[in-house]
């Protein structure tokens, strides 16, 4: 079954981070890096039930439906 991803090129570590809010299951975490700062949201994938609750709430599109062994894209270089 495929799990949330969050893109950390995508996240902008929101606070108020509406993905990370919505969840049902609490599945996206944050770390906390003082008062009003925040790091880039994780999901946990032995929480993620793949609801798309958090797609549908993140603003910036960071969140994609992936294998739980696919991690970011490589990117291929050219020889």
């Amino acid at each position: 079954m495929n799990k949330a991803y969050i893109d950390p090129e995508k996240c902008d570590s929101s606070p108020m981070c509406p993905a990370r809010r919505s969840c049902p299951e609490k599945a996206i975490s944050q770390e906390k890096l003082g008062i009003l700062r925040r790091g880039v949201a994780v999901v946990d994938p032995e929480k993620c039930v793949s609801c798309g609750v958090c797609l549908k709430m993140c603003p910036h599109g960071a969140i994609a439906m992936r294998a739980p062994s696919a991690g970011p894209k490589s990117k291929k270089k050219k020889k």
